[in-house]
């Protein structure tokens, strides 16, 4: 798997990602509606701004066997100085179960590292017991902070991780 910085010219990629897993991975988690207003416009004027204007954030794409599958947008925490933060994290569900979430998701870290951030936040959807699941395995616990984005609708918790030098040379390479 490769990883590249997301361009523009990446925008629909992108959406086709993200759009998949808003109706695939999400259909038993996101209300109908909700769903149904994410459409690949709607998600492409979502990512945009995030390519147009970075803001000190940096968007990946994944690449497997010559296919965009996965996306992640990482950068400095908007509320504590010196943490990392994983923006988003979004894998194309027609490559689910192959390890390519983890793989993403390593990178995502390795990024963060390179730096200079040890401590990691994010927030993942309460009900996502996948997603929750993978973080744990990478050492991400709940910070008991939660909210809900009333776009989403659904209540949303922080989790955090601090990433030791070690740790970080023991990930897999994504290679």
């Amino acid at each position: 798997m490769q990883f590249k910085a997301a361009s523009l010219d990446d925008l629909a990629a992108i959406s086709r990602i993200f759009h998949s897993c808003w109706h695939i991975s999400y259909q038993d988690l996101l209300k109908e509606k909700v769903r149904s207003d994410m459409t690949l416009e709607a998600a492409a004027n979502l990512w945009r701004p995030s390519l147009e204007d970075p803001q000190g954030r940096e968007t990946v794409l994944g690449i497997f066997n010559d296919i965009p599958v996965s996306v992640f947008r990482i950068g400095p925490d908007k509320e504590f100085v010196g943490r990392g933060h994983l923006f988003s994290i979004y894998v194309s569900p027609d490559f689910s179960g192959i390890g390519l979430g983890g793989k993403t998701l390593t990178e995502a870290l390795k990024r963060l590292s390179d730096k200079g951030f040890s401590d990691i936040s994010l927030w993942v959807f309460e009900k996502n017991q996948r997603a929750n699941g993978m973080y744990a395995k990478f050492g991400f616990k709940p910070t008991g902070k939660s909210r809900i984005d009333n776009r989403w609708q659904e209540r949303s918790e922080e989790h955090t991780s601090e990433l030791s030098h070690e740790w970080i040379s023991r990930m897999p390479s994504s290679a």
